[in-house]
């Protein structure tokens, strides 16, 4: 969006957005600049000319020193907007009852109740300081950007500049308008000078004064506003510390305490911290608003960053304390603003600190039950912190880790679950344990890639399992099932899993099974299981909403988008937007990356390939970033696809013989094993690629563990035999392929696709030289490539079905080979795959085989082999009969006119030609019925087309009163003929054999002088 720098149009800029937003479209501004430059300034004024306008204006500050209740400033700003309804969306105690128990359910109502009471009201809100924003808070504001779009509202946003861009601040910003607010300089400063008063300040003053205050406007303002007079002490800071000191002692120590109190503060509260009656504070903040030290609104006080700390500064460090201690026990909520001044308490005694302790931890839970995750985590680790002088217990710990995990940060959340897992192990806390070491075991399936790591962690698992007392069923069915799941990966059967997964549905306990079913889902990832999969994720959606846990719902969501793309389901990318909507809302950042990833697969099947291969690189960093440990490896399978439809994968095979080379590759790693065999021996290298087969072989193909890439090991290892020359290899591996033919290839969660499997088979039969089979597996292979969208995957089966049609050689296929191959190639050019495209018209090029020119009775024919494309009797293919007896030879158009083809009147036809079109159209009329009543439209449409090029040549031929025309003697008007008629011609050929037609329009050149330089051996025939 636009950016404008503060050059004194701001409020002009405002107003025009105004106007915008008055129509009915949503409008985003984001007020930039550092601290006291003037935002909260522009954003008063422009609030005072949108209300002239008719605009109703609400207001809300984000607060940055703590105890503001989750979500802040939404729920201040939204009933204000829409009434008690909006007072209640927001509360954690009362939304998950009214809207649902997850957030995405919460924001959409949020959503919807603005869309429904603000439709036709021209409204703005302000959200000042969004810098201090809570992430929840950013999570809901950019929620409603993406929501409200059809709504008559301005969002302006004052932040400070935020340098990261990866930031919620930064991703708000890019679509929104930017107004930068930059300081004041020094004609300013002497200007504001001048404005209060200050006639003989001089240039040395102003400088001193602009430097110290930075060239802020507030500063400044409140540096004269306070006293200064143009002399001594000249910074803010001092104006304000001198304004404080003219207040009474009374005055100064309630409005230190209300400081204290912050954002939502009342009278009332107060004045039970201070030992004074509500109204004596009401007097104090009034004569402190008379002056400029606090500003009074309808909830309230408002301070300004400075006097607030000056204010605190009051205060000595002990008072603080008792203030703090003293708010924490009077203040009855809500529990995030208790634990705020708890943990300001804390350093005064270890009964404060475990006061503070308790607090973090309940208002851990209120702020999840609200899905404020990351300021849950946040206190959270705030109290293990306290905790640790003394030893964080192991049920602290691990509601922290668990706290980190539904924020998605999965590294985070793996050494949170160890360092409680050795502190259960300790104490000998058998249900703690186990509920750490589950923890500890991840989101996915072999989440440890290090063996050493994971088999230390599957033996804790297994001596938890051992040591859970009979009536934990719940944690004993998890466990369960993450051992029977951690087993598949290794080789084992699928049925453990299912037969524990079982056993957790009995116990009832929806949770449980929730997690049970996400664990399951995981080691069912081969393709068999590939239907019945939906049902699981289905089943575990069903389950975490009743458990109430939105991260396992999500997950859920997770499994059935990718379940959907894995079968080629057209709903995979309903579900996928779904997905991305929830996963945004609620911030997991785990699964976020997981919709980046998908979103690159979906680069990848549309052609873009370019910008694939540019959006994969930022995916792979923040899977790393996230801690996923399939991050490099999707990373690999993305580019792998790529190279592979560009035909550049040979590019890899030095890359991937040095990863061979690099330690012993674990043979369960049979997926990469397969693409590496392909890639060397794409990549010249046959002797590396049978070594990295042969434990493949060794182990056997139908004896490899099924997983989420088997289906693509197989497909890469049938490529990969064809290079070889390895039939038997080809033969297993498509046996193997078989029944899951109509798949997409798709290695995990739908992170990468190379096509259908069906095109395997096809290649298969070519190598096996069942060229029927080939063609027709072939040819599957291309419906089943439109049908999951996959546009590069279309244009290789159509290439290869051309190969398997050349080589069949049955009639007509040679001239269908290569249409098929200019069609892909045209498209290969379109999707960055110019190899590709240069192979397929090479293919596709002149072939040894001769062709002839015929006259027939009824016009012309041209003769490849087998292969015979009849042709009108069209002026232009007898131009075209000439220059191709003349073949590299210069023809006048005056002389190719006349040599043969007009009569020495220059009759352009002569009358019998006429007479033969007339009989040739109604013969064609009387056929096209024919086609039309046996609903044969492919015939009724060729039919069509020749009759209009024949009349187009009768118009050209015959004038009035169906007289001949005379051929025009001059060289400039015979070139024009000459050209038309040849590309009527030329169109003609072309609709017949589009290769053929793409073939002489190259070889053929027009002008005063015309030439043919065909690519074949031509004959005419008369």
């Amino acid at each position: 969006m636009d950016t404008f720098v503060g050059r004194g149009d701001e409020l002009a800029v405002l107003s025009g957005i105004r106007a915008r937003a008055a129509e009915g479209r949503r409008q985003v501004v984001v007020l930039a600049g550092e601290a006291g430059v003037g935002k909260t300034w522009l954003g008063e004024r422009a609030a005072d000319e949108a209300e002239r306008e008719g605009f109703e204006v609400v207001w809300g500050r984000c607060w940055p020193h703590g105890g503001a209740p989750a979500l802040w400033p939404w729920p201040a700003i939204l009933p204000a907007l829409t009434g008690p309804e909006g007072a209640q969306l927001l509360a954690s105690d009362t939304g998950g009852e009214i809207v649902g128990s997850e957030r995405f359910a919460r924001f959409a109502a949020v959503a919807d109740l603005l869309l429904t009471t603000r439709r036709g009201k021209p409204t703005m809100i302000v959200i000042d300081d969004l810098h201090y924003a809570d992430t929840s808070t950013l999570l809901l504001t950019r929620f409603l950007v993406q929501t409200l779009d059809r709504l008559p509202l301005v969002l302006v946003l004052a932040t400070r500049p935020d340098s990261s861009p990866d930031s919620l601040i930064a991703e708000l910003q890019r679509d929104a308008t930017t107004v930068v607010l930059r300081p004041f300089g020094l004609a300013d400063t002497t200007a504001l000078l001048t404005a209060h008063g200050m006639q003989d300040v001089s240039d040395t003053a102003a400088l001193v004064l602009l430097r110290v205050t930075g060239g802020s406007p507030l500063y400044l303002t409140q540096a004269v506003g306070l006293g200064w007079t143009g002399s001594g002490d000249v910074t803010a800071g001092h104006a304000i510390a001198a304004a404080l000191g003219r207040l009474a002692p009374g005055t100064r120590r309630i409005l230190a305490f209300a400081a204290l109190l912050g954002v939502d503060g009342t009278t009332t509260e107060v004045g039970a911290l201070v030992g004074e009656p509500p109204e004596v504070v009401v007097e104090a903040l009034t004569v402190a608003s008379g002056t400029g030290l606090v500003d009074l609104t309808d909830t309230g006080w408002r301070f300004h960053d400075l006097v607030r700390e000056a204010a605190l500064g009051l205060l000595d460090h002990t008072e603080q304390l008792n203030a703090h201690a003293g708010a924490a026990a009077m203040l009855p909520g809500p529990p995030e603003r208790v634990a705020h001044h708890a943990l300001a308490a804390a350093p005064r005694s270890a009964a404060d600190t475990d006061i503070a302790i308790a607090a973090c931890r309940t208002a851990a839970v209120s702020l999840q039950r609200g899905y404020a995750y990351e300021q849950a985590a946040e206190l959270l680790d705030r109290a293990v912190a306290l905790a640790s002088r003394m030893g964080a217990s192991a049920e602290l710990l691990i509601e922290r880790a668990d706290a980190v995990l539904a924020c998605g940060r999965l590294i985070d959340a793996r050494a949170g679950f160890e360092v409680a897992a050795e502190a259960a192990s300790r104490v000998g806390e058998p249900v703690l344990l186990a509920r750490a070491v589950l923890g500890l075991g991840g989101v996915w399936v072999h989440e440890h890639r290090n063996a050493t790591v994971r088999q230390r962690v599957l033996a804790q698992q297994r001596a938890a399992l051992r040591a859970l007392p009979p009536e934990e069923e719940s944690l004993r069915c998890r466990l369960k099932v993450r051992l029977a799941a951690e087993a598949v990966y290794e080789g084992a059967p699928e049925q453990a899993v299912l037969d524990a997964l079982e056993e957790t549905r009995q116990v009832g306990d929806d949770w449980a099974l929730a997690d049970a079913l996400s664990l399951a889902h995981h080691a069912l990832l081969a393709p068999e299981h590939a239907h019945a999969r939906m049902a699981l994720a289905q089943e575990q959606i069903e389950a975490a909403s009743a458990a109430g846990d939105a991260i396992l719902s999500l997950f859920g969501l997770l499994w059935l988008t990718a379940d959907r793309y894995l079968v080629g389901d057209p709903l995979a990318e309903r579900s996928l937007n779904e997905l991305r909507q929830r996963s945004a809302a609620l911030g997991v950042a785990s699964i976020g990356y997981i919709v980046a990833a998908m979103d690159v697969m979906r680069l990848i099947r549309a052609g873009r390939l370019a910008a694939a291969e540019e959006a994969a690189g930022p995916c792979l960093q923040l899977g790393i970033k996230v801690g996923d440990a399939d991050a490099t490896g999707y990373y690999g399978a993305q580019l792998m696809a790529i190279r592979w439809l560009q035909g550049r994968d040979a590019e890899l095979a030095e890359l991937v013989a040095a990863t061979m080379a690099s330690a012993s590759l674990a043979v369960p790693e049979y997926g990469f094993r397969a693409s590496a065999v392909m890639l060397l021996a794409r990549g010249g290298r046959p002797a590396e690629a049978r070594a990295a087969l042969a434990p493949l072989l060794e182990i056997g193909l139908a004896q490899l563990p099924r997983s989420s890439t088997w289906l693509a090991a197989m497909v890469a290892l049938v490529d990969a035999g064809v290079l070889l020359d390895d039939a038997e290899l080809v033969k297993q591996a498509a046996d193997l392929i078989r029944p899951f033919a109509s798949l997409p290839v798709m290695p995990s969660l739908a992170v990468s696709c190379i096509g259908a499997a069906s095109r395997a088979l096809g290649v298969a039969a070519m190598m096996d030289g069942d060229l029927d089979a080939a063609v027709s597996y072939l040819e599957q292979g291309v419906l089943d490539n439109v049908r999951i969208g996959h546009r590069p995957a279309v244009a290789l089966s159509r290439a290869q079905l051309a190969e398997a049609l050349i080589a069949r050689g049955h009639t007509g296929d040679l001239p269908a080979a290569r249409s098929l191959l200019t069609e892909a190639a045209n498209e290969a050019r379109a999707m960055d795959m110019p190899e590709r495209a240069e192979a397929w018209l090479a293919l596709a090029g002149p072939p040894d085989i001769p062709a002839v020119l015929r006259r027939t009775p009824t016009g012309w024919a041209i003769v490849m082999g087998e292969a015979v494309t009849a042709l009108p009797d069209l002026v232009g293919i007898r131009y075209l009969s000439v220059l191709l007896e003349h073949a590299w030879q210069d023809v006048p158009a005056l002389d190719l006119a006349a040599a043969g083809v007009v009569d020495a009147r220059h009759e352009l036809i002569d009358e019998s030609a006429v007479d033969a079109y007339r009989r040739r159209l109604r013969t064609i009329d009387a056929e096209i019925d024919v086609a039309d009543s046996d609903m044969d439209l492919a015939r009724a449409e060729r039919l069509r087309l020749e009759r209009e090029a024949l009349t187009s040549e009768l118009a050209g031929a015959v004038g009035l009163g169906g007289r001949i025309r005379g051929f025009p003697d001059s060289p400039e008007r015979a070139r024009t003929a000459v050209r038309k008629a040849l590309k009527r011609a030329l169109d003609v050929i072309a609709e017949a054999d589009p290769v053929l037609g793409d073939e002489l329009r190259g070889s053929i050149s027009t002008g005063l002088v015309c030439r043919c330089a065909p690519g074949r051996q031509w004959r005419v025939e008369r």
